[in-house]
């Protein structure tokens, strides 16, 4: 349903354990294009078929695609739907008839689960649902018996996202924000609003609906689309990973700035706790204070030492989240659902 970074997303585990990913292509963007009442009319169908406003599959078609590139096999193996909250198979029998036994993944946050997941017998009928946060489980548990759910935390390559050789230099203090989904901009562009700009620069990479938040304030430096190592830089040169969200299970670029040895600051909402340690980033309240961020922030910019000198714990507690460990832990959930078949 989407292609992977080389260092973010699932491409990392992927190659750790050795998988073949299956692309589901989005069918009714490409009739769209051509006729938007026909593209329109295929999304609709897909929606009623899966359940989720957010699909992009066909119905039918899109799965006989994924059967199509399986193995006929007496022996059991593992088929992983990945964002299996946009495309929980229909129905999981013709990949039982082939060896398959169903696991899907769940990565939307609670906040967003009645719009997201509108359907839940898909997930019903898996062998597993894997969670990426324990925030995700009374959702869940709705539907799914508690023997079929499991919490495995997502992963980051710590190879590619390292603390750098050199620091630059440093100016004003800088603090960086990347993404769109589940992000409180409105919250940031409040705090943005209230910090001195001849002392902070927050570089900031967003989609441009969001853009105009921040466009008409100083300290506020807009970013183009990065490249990897241009993300990687930002992630390195940053002070400080200033992030404030409106709920969360996993998120990639929390990961990736602690694997820098960038320390994060967020505030205390969905999986976070699951996810950053409050000895070596800053964890804020979920109170929506903005004067309580700022005030944090002036404090952080009296006394840089304060960031910088976490800069080898938090680059520690990222280790765990190596993929090569994660990686570990979805081998023995695979080898536990083909032996109970």
């Amino acid at each position: 349903m989407r292609r992977f970074s080389a260092h973010s997303g699932l491409a990392p585990l992927l190659a750790c354990l050795g998988a073949e990913y299956v692309e589901v292509a989005p069918v009714w963007e490409d009739v769209r294009a051509r006729s938007w009442r026909a593209g329109e009319l295929l999304k609709n169908w897909g929606i009623r078929r899966y359940g989720s406003a957010w699909n992009s599959l066909l119905p039918g078609w899109s799965e006989a695609q994924v059967r199509r590139r399986l193995p006929q096999s007496d022996r059991p193996y593992p088929v992983h739907f990945w964002w299996g909250e946009f495309a929980a198979p229909a129905d999981p029998a013709p990949y039982r008839r082939r060896g398959g036994r169903i696991v899907v993944s769940v990565h939307c946050s609670a906040r967003r689960w009645d719009s997201v997941w509108l359907r839940p017998d898909g997930f019903a009928q898996a062998d597993r649902v894997m969670l990426t946060s324990e925030s995700q489980r009374p959702f869940v548990a709705r539907a799914v018996p508690a023997e079929r759910i499991r919490t495995i935390r997502h992963g980051v390559d710590v190879d590619f996202f390292a603390p750098p050789e050199r620091r630059e230099p440093r100016g004003k203090f800088r603090m960086f924000l990347m993404g769109n989904t589940e992000r409180d901009h409105e919250f940031a562009a409040q705090v943005a609003a209230k910090l001195p700009a001849e002392k902070f620069e927050w570089r900031i990479r967003t989609a441009s609906p969001e853009q105009s938040r921040f466009a008409s304030l100083p300290g506020v430096n807009l970013l183009p689309r990065l490249a990897d190592a241009a993300m990687l830089a930002e992630y390195q040169q940053a002070d400080l990973l200033a992030m404030p969200m409106l709920d969360s299970a996993a998120n990639n670029v929390i990961l990736e700035s602690m694997a820098c040895g960038t320390p994060v600051m967020i505030n205390r909402v969905g999986g976070i706790p699951e996810y950053v340690d409050p000895a070596c980033n800053f964890v804020m309240s979920n109170d929506r204070h903005v004067d309580e961020w700022v005030d944090k922030l002036l404090e952080l910019e009296r006394n840089r030492d304060v960031a910088e000198q976490m800069r080898p714990a938090t680059r520690a507690w990222a280790e765990q989240f190596d993929w090569k460990l994660i990686a570990e832990e979805y081998r023995a959930m695979y080898r536990d659902v083909l032996e109970r078949g």
